[in-house]
C-alpha cells in the first residue's frame, strides 16, 4: 500500500452532505471516492486502494454504517473507519467505538474538525506502514547476514583445505574454544558465540598464500610479516556483518599477549577480553597437538608442558590451567597426526622449524 496513492471513501446517502466532505477532502488534497450506499461503497473497497472510510451511521435502505465497519474490520488489511453519526445517536457511537471505529464526528461539524481526525488518521496509518517496512527491511538484513554467516563458516572450511595440515583446524578450535567455555561458567548462547569465533578464527587466511601455510621449513621475515596479517584481514572480513560484531575481538585479537608483544596490535594483556584468550589456548593447543608441514603432533606429556610455559607469560595462568583441567580424558584433544602420516613414523621436530608454536597455523 502505498499512502501517497490510497483515497479516502466517503459513504452518505445525502447527496449535498456527501458533495460537500468530498470537496472539504479534495481542498487537502486528498484521493476522495464516493458513495451513496453499502453496495457502492463494497465495491469501490474491493476495487479501490481505501486508506480510511468516513461513513454515515444511518444510510438510506435501512441500511447502516456499521455493518461496513464491521467487514472493513476483517480484510486482511483492516481499514480504518471514521463515523458520522446525530447528536441523538450516542448509542450507536458507543457500538460503533466497540467495534472497533478509529473515530467519530457528530454532524454536524466543522472543516476543521474533519480536517483534524482524518489527519490523525493518515499520520497513525503512515507511521504503521513505515514500521512494517523498517520490520521487512530488519528480517532480510537479518537473513541476509545469516546467509554471509553460513558462507564465512564454509569459507573458514575451504581455508583449512589450502593444506592438507590444517584439515578441520578451525573446526577442532571450535570445539576446544566451547570446551573451555563450558569449564568457565559462560552461559550456553555465550560458549555459542566463542565457538563460532573459533570456528571462524582464522577466516582471515583466505589471503595467505598457499605456500606460506604449507611451507616444512622455518617463514622468512617477509613470510611471517603476510603471516601476521590474517587476523586483522579476517576481522576486515566480518566487520560490515552487524550480527558477527561480537566476534570481531576474538578473530582480530587470538594472537595478542600478555606482554604486548602479539599481533596484529600489539596491545597490553589486560584489553584483550577472555573471548579471545579462550579461542588463542584453543588454537595453540591445537597447532601443538596436531600434525604441521613444519614437526610432528607433539605427544601429550610435551604439549602440556608446552603450554603450561606459556601460563602467566602470554596467556594467563588461570584459562590455561581450566583448560588443562577441562581437557582431561577428551578425545578431541589428544594429539592429533594427519590420516596421510597416522600410518607413517612420526619425524623428529626440527629445531629449525619451532616457529613460535601455535602463532603460525
Amino acid at each position: 500500500m502505498s499512502l501517497e496513492r490510497s483515497s479516502i471513501l466517503v459513504v452518505d446517502d445525502d447527496p449535498g452532505v456527501l458533495d460537500t466532505i468530498c470537496r472539504c477532502l479534495e481542498l487537502d488534497g486528498y484521493p476522495v471516492l464516493r458513495a451513496k450506499s453499502l453496495g457502492e461503497a463494497r465495491k469501490l473497497v474491493a476495487e479501490r486502494d481505501v486508506l480510511l472510510t468516513l461513513a454515515d451511521i444511518n444510510l438510506g435502505h435501512g441500511e447502516s454504517g456499521l455493518d461496513l465497519l464491521a467487514e472493513l474490520s476483517q480484510r486482511a488489511r483492516p481499514v480504518d473507519v471514521i463515523i458520522m453519526t446525530a447528536n441523538s445517536d450516542v448509542q450507536s457511537v458507543v457500538e460503533a467505538l466497540k467495534r472497533g471505529a478509529y473515530d467519530y464526528l457528530t454532524k454536524p461539524f466543522r472543516f476543521e474538525v474533519l480536517r483534524a481526525a482524518v489527519q490523525r488518521c493518515v499520520e497513525r496509518n503512515r507511521f504503521q506502514e513505515k514500521a512494517l517496512l523498517l520490520d521487512q527491511l530488519e528480517a532480510r538484513r537479518l537473513a541476509d547476514e545469516e546467509n554471509l554467516e553460513q558462507f564465512l563458516v564454509s569459507m573458514a572450511t575451504v581455508i583449512d583445505a589450502k593444506s592438507r595440515f590444517t584439515a578441520r583446524h578451525s573446526t577442532r578450535v571450535s570445539e576446544l574454544s566451547r570446551l573451555l567455555a563450558e569449564a568457565l561458567g559462560f552461559e550456553e548462547p555465550h560458549c555459542e558465540l566463542i565457538a563460532l569465533g573459533g570456528r571462524l578464527h582464522d577466516i582471515g587466511k583466505i589471503g595467505t598464500p598457499d605456500a606460506i601455510l604449507d611451507k616444512p621449513g622455518p617463514l622468512t621475515a617477509d613470510e611471517y610479516a603476510i603471516m601476521k596479517l590474517h587476523p586483522a584481514v579476517g576481522d576486515d572480513l566480518i566487520a560490515p556483518i552487524k550480527s558477527l560484531s561480537a566476534l570481531r575481538p576474538i578473530i582480530r585479537w587470538h594472537h595478542e599477549s600478555l606482554d604486548g608483544m602479539g599481533y596484529p596490535d600489539g596491545i597490553p594483556g589486560d584489553r584483550v577480553p577472555i573471548e579471545a584468550w579462550i579461542v588463542k589456548v584453543a588454537d595453540y593447543w591445537e597447532a601443538i597437538t596436531a600434525h604441521r608441514p613444519y614437526r610432528a603432533p607433539m605427544p601429550l606429556e610435551r604439549a602440556v608442558r608446552t603450554l603450561r610455559a606459556e601460563a602467566g607469560v602470554r596467556i594467563p595462568a588461570d584459562v590455561v590451567e581450566t583448560f588443562l583441567q577441562a581437557i582431561q580424558g577428551v578425545p578431541i584433544a589428544l594429539p592429533q597426526p594427519s590420516p596421510a602420516q597416522a600410518a607413517q613414523p612420526a619425524p623428529a621436530t626440527p629445531p629449525a622449524a619451532e616457529r613460535a608454536l601455535g602463532e603460525t597455523v
